[in-house]
């Protein structure tokens, strides 16, 4: 019985550990990366940590603080393995976009857009940096957990407010467990800087959202 519980506080021990090596000396790590010129997307092989039944249980707001309306021509980068795009391209309706970093990213989407008899997808391999979308043609554009795994943030922002219509909304979706997590106000200034007008802030430090206008 000892000898069990010596083991389970061992293993509760090691898992403390790595919670806190996730949660605090990695983001640090992160920052210096990003500092240095270094950041890249969470890779294809670990799509289970951003799709799995208890991300999607605590983010099912998401999707409603976006705010994405019928008829909306919705682009969203960095879909990753596809998390959102299902349920938004059903609130958008009869069309959206979506803007991909690697080709299984494509196929993923493409396999469960096809899976849940969507037609109003169109999933591209693109550069944050060049869209292959024309000026002011998206009406919404929403990034989850995106921003801060691309080396020029303020190129990508630009990208964005070049191809969203005047009023257009741009969300921005950030989540504490990502080691690349930025504070609230770091967003806000980053992104009002680039030329958005902040609109409403939601949920809390562990998931928030922002919106923002194209001013």
């Amino acid at each position: 019985m000892e000898i069990l519980l010596a083991m389970l506080l061992i293993l509760l021990a090691l898992v403390g550990g790595l919670v806190f090596f996730w949660l605090l000396p990695l983001k640090m790590v992160a920052r210096l990366a990003h500092r240095h010129g270094h950041s890249a997307p969470c890779p294809s092989s670990l799509a289970w940590l951003v799709n799995n039944p208890i991300r999607r249980r605590y983010m099912r707001p998401l999707l409603d603080r976006v705010g994405i309306r019928p008829g909306e021509r919705v682009l969203e980068l960095g879909p990753g393995p596809g998390t959102f795009t299902v349920d938004a391209a059903r609130r958008a309706g009869r069309a959206a976009h979506r803007g991909g970093h690697s080709a299984g990213d494509d196929c993923r989407i493409g396999q469960a857009c096809a899976g849940s008899g969507l037609s109003n997808v169109e999933a591209r391999v693109a550069s944050a940096y060049e869209l292959p979308l024309d000026n002011a043609s998206v009406d919404r554009a929403f990034l989850v957990t995106v921003l801060p795994e691309i080396l020029d943030q303020e190129r990508a922002l630009a990208e964005l407010r070049r191809v969203l219509k005047p009023g257009g909304v741009l969300s921005i979706t950030e989540e504490f467990s990502d080691p690349d997590y930025p504070f609230l106000f770091e967003t806000v200034r980053r992104v009002e800087a680039a030329g958005f007008r902040l609109e409403r802030r939601m949920g809390n430090w562990w998931v928030y959202t922002v919106n923002f206008c194209k001013a």
